[in-house]
């Protein structure tokens, strides 16, 4: 396998606020699952009795799971949607301190309202927001993209909510990253705006640090704290070029013949892995190291 020609890949997390009102943290993918996903067999019965593998049984989904790192919060956050005045979509964030049960019972019910004055009232009477840091320039930005800016989107009945990390993100030379929706979290409440960075040059002190999400909802809502919201994948930049193949019949035919008849692909097929997932095979005989830690 060709090696990649930096030598030492390194991502660096460069802090701008380590205090316990640090908001986020990133942590090795590999180290976070589902919780659905963990409890989730590699094997069920289906409507009709009969054996059906889950996806645990597909062979690259401990690679997606475990690629990069996983950005979560390490507070629990309120996010208000609503409106202003003038009748335009607003959303507000407020990073909360740890709630006892019926705190978080209370702020269910005014969610519920949506409203948002009563809302503000109750957790400044309660002092429940993370305050921000004082005589720092540096600091929790909480906003959003007005409405407006996507207009003509399906979602642009809603402003888009926009965090500043407490973090900046530094690769070596030639190396981006991507910014992506966690891996089959399925966050009911928001998604991730996706993307590349070039984080080897574009790292200055309010620059990666953005991240930006499409509400699913129109109502408020809580986002508990230690939900991964979004995974950053770094990669080596290569220049690609693109063409289409096209395979006769013959060609498809002995392809088919030589995999998987005869190939690589028969021991797959004819193994008996009631009591195992495919992980080993796909590990002996395709799977590459990759170390994110």
């Amino acid at each position: 396998m060709e090696q990649c020609p930096i030598k030492e890949m390194e991502i660096e997390f460069q802090c701008v606020v380590d205090t316990e009102n640090s908001l986020f943290e990133p942590v090795p993918a590999k180290k976070i699952k589902p919780e659905w996903y963990k409890k989730l067999p590699a094997l069920v019965k289906d409507e009709f009795g009969q054996r059906l593998d889950t996806i645990k049984k597909c062979p690259a989904m401990h690679d997606w799971l475990s690629m990069g790192y996983l950005v979560r919060n390490r507070h629990t956050v309120l996010i208000f949607l609503g409106q202003n005045e003038k009748n335009a979509p607003i959303s507000v964030a407020y990073p909360l301190k740890d709630l006892n049960a019926d705190q978080l019972s209370t702020l269910k019910k005014l969610l519920k309202e949506n409203n948002g004055d009563k809302i503000a009232d109750y957790l400044l009477k309660n002092e429940l927001k993370m305050e921000e840091l004082d005589g720092t320039r540096y600091t929790h930005a909480l906003g959003g993209h007005p409405a407006k800016q996507v207009t003509g989107m399906s979602r642009d009945n809603q402003m888009q909510i926009k965090m500043d990390m407490d973090f900046l993100i530094k690769t070596p030379t030639g190396t981006s990253c991507y910014y992506l929706d966690p891996f089959l979290f399925d966050n009911p409440y928001i998604s991730t705006w996706q993307g590349i960075i070039d984080t080897d040059s574009f790292n200055q002190i309010t620059t990666n640090n953005k991240l930006i999400f499409y509400p699913k909802v129109n109502t408020s809502f809580i986002i508990p704290k230690g939900t991964p919201l979004v995974q950053i994948v770094p990669f080596v930049r290569y220049p690609w070029k693109s063409k289409m193949t096209y395979l006769t019949k013959e060609e498809i035919d002995k392809r088919f013949e030589d995999e998987v008849e005869h190939g690589i692909l028969k021991g797959m097929n004819e193994r008996d892995i009631k009591k195992e997932v495919s992980e080993p095979f796909y590990a002996r005989n395709f799977k590459t190291r990759k170390e994110y830690s």
